[in-house]
């Protein structure tokens, strides 16, 4: 196990000192022929998802472990600071969660996990973003960091409040992207660790949809997907429906949100509105898996063609398989990839 995002520094630390990888880099075959996602020729349909890739320095480093879809992290079109550290805690789970489960409690580990497969952790950033001038900037440096056969998504999120309006700001957010570079696009829709709309909005048929179009509108033919968290199949079903019209994908699960505490019972990560917080790993390996079948069944329903990215649990090598068998286009490892940088080659080798 490598920690390659230290959990004991702060989220600002590792932007400026990170990625914290020793090496060395893996040996990594050559496929026998070429993934197609989009007009994009890659590697393999292996990715990291929003979340631990900061900027182009963590771009260029997983991109040179193999991971050849990563997603440059969440940006806004204003500055946000993180949440105060601990962001990430190991957490007991001693079962596989689902949607039954959101809402309610689990606490921390009184020791750590001593296998990357057994890694359950919190995630509690609040989406942070560097300003527009920074992040612009940075995702030209990020697209030039890769390699033949990989591309980068950006993923975005609007924001509330100030006189902003929340579908404008999407909007306005993806064309930043665009201009920026960005070759695919993904709309956060999903996040439990900000409390004001933005991260509940895969909820919500009507205003997603409406956001939606809006991206579409102002992106033209940029391919484009939306991040979603766990729902009920008929939940899913209705925000699939809406969306199908303006969207080329759909990407998920986001977590599953719960209350953290620790053994004590006191809130294991302090501040206000931080008592819930987004569960990532092996936990949710179950539930992310119902999701993706959940999302084929629709799409053969439908006889739709759109991209499923599966995301959510996947620890090893053939967890990134089975998803794939469940019907994923595309697969991506947040918790595994921060701690296990070979994951890449141990999936290409299967």
């Amino acid at each position: 196990m490598q920690e390659i995002y230290r959990t004991d520094k702060s989220y600002q630390w590792n932007y400026d000192n990170g990625p914290s990888f020793e090496g060395p880099f893996p040996a990594l075959q050559k496929p026998e022929k070429k993934f197609k996602l989009w007009n994009f020729e890659l590697n393999s349909p292996l990715g990291v998802p929003a979340g631990p890739l900061l900027d182009s320095k963590w771009i260029n480093l997983y991109g040179k472990l193999g991971f050849d879809i990563p997603v440059y992290k969440t940006v806004r079109t204003i500055e946000r600071e993180c949440h105060p550290n601990p962001n990430c805690v190991f957490v007991d789970a001693p079962r596989q969660l689902d949607v039954a489960d959101i809402g309610g409690d689990i606490t921390t580990r009184t020791t750590d996990p001593t296998s990357v497969e057994d890694i359950t952790i919190t995630n509690s950033f609040g989406v942070p973003s560097q300003p527009p001038s920074v992040w612009m900037k940075d995702i030209e440096r990020a697209n030039n960091s890769l390699g033949e056969g990989q591309v980068m998504i950006v993923s975005i999120m609007g924001t509330p409040g100030e006189g902003r309006d929340l579908v404008q700001d999407y909007a306005d957010c993806a064309r930043m992207a665009k201009e920026a570079g960005a070759k695919i696009i993904e709309a956060n829709y999903s996040c439990p660790n900000v409390c004001t709309g933005e991260g509940s909005l895969y909820k919500d048929p009507e205003t997603s949809s409406k956001i939606s179009k809006a991206i579409r509108e102002m992106i033209g033919d940029t391919p484009f997907l939306i991040k979603m968290g766990m729902l009920a199949p008929e939940e899913l079903r209705a925000v699939v429906d809406a969306n199908l019209p303006f969207v080329d994908g759909f990407s998920g699960i986001n977590t599953i949100a719960m209350d953290v505490r620790t053994p004590e019972g006191e809130q294991a990560l302090l501040g206000e509105n931080r008592l819930r917080a987004g569960l990532c790993g092996e936990a949710i390996r179950d539930a992310g898996q119902a999701f993706t079948k959940e999302l084929a069944k629709i799409r053969k329903e439908k006889n739709a063609d759109f991209v499923i990215c599966g995301v959510g649990g996947m620890m090893n090598a053939q967890d990134l398989q089975d998803r794939l068998d469940a019907g994923a286009d595309i697969v991506m490892s947040a918790t595994a990839a921060m701690w296990d940088p070979y994951l890449a080659r141990d999936f290409r080798n299967l």
